[in-house]
């Protein structure tokens, strides 16, 4: 009398499939987590240079100071300028018609960009509000901003997925190397 086939796995096949999936998952999840630190990096910056170019074609194109501020509070009716910090809580550009680099009564709001989401912080070295005159010079915008990946401080990855991105006085941006714009 023959016997049937097995029609299953057992559990030693069962066991060796799981351990390699965990082996695998393993691997391959901090290159993942490493891989989306990098993008959302990526997109901030894109965001920020954005921002800058439609405040400099603002300002061109209405013939009034247009400004780029940091704001903590995004979501407020009349967004407000703030001091130094992280401008990963979000950004305004604004028509600043008494020129006074605070968003008041007067003054026509552009764009309000929303605080980023899976950042380490963007940070500003120089002025903290950058405003485009009608001839699209900017005031203040010499300086840099500094892209923190959401990876830990101190790792290869934190010092590779970090990025540098100057300021020049019309506002274009580049992306420098090392730690200083030059």
């Amino acid at each position: 009398m023959k016997s049937k086939p097995s029609a299953g796995f057992t559990l030693i096949e069962a066991l060796v499939v799981i351990s390699i999936t965990a082996i695998l998952v393993a691997i391959g999840v901090p290159s993942f987590q490493s891989f989306v630190a990098g993008r959302a990096v990526i997109g901030q910056v894109s965001e920020v240079a954005s921002a800058l170019r439609l405040a400099r074609a603002e300002a061109i194109k209405r013939g009034a100071p247009v400004t780029v501020c940091r704001t903590e509070d995004p979501q407020a009716e009349t967004p407000a300028c703030a001091a130094d910090g992280d401008w990963a809580t979000g950004w305004v550009v604004f028509v600043d018609r008494g020129a006074t680099g605070v968003v008041d009564d007067t003054d026509v709001v552009v764009q309000v960009h929303d605080a980023v989401v899976n950042s380490g912080g963007i940070t500003r070295v120089g002025t903290t509000a950058i405003t485009f005159l009608a001839s699209g010079v900017a005031v203040g915008a010499a300086g840099s901003f500094m892209f923190r990946p959401t990876v830990p401080e101190g790792t290869d990855d934190y010092t590779r997925l970090s990025r540098l991105v100057c300021v020049n006085f019309v506002g274009s941006t580049r992306m420098a190397d090392g730690e200083v714009c030059v």
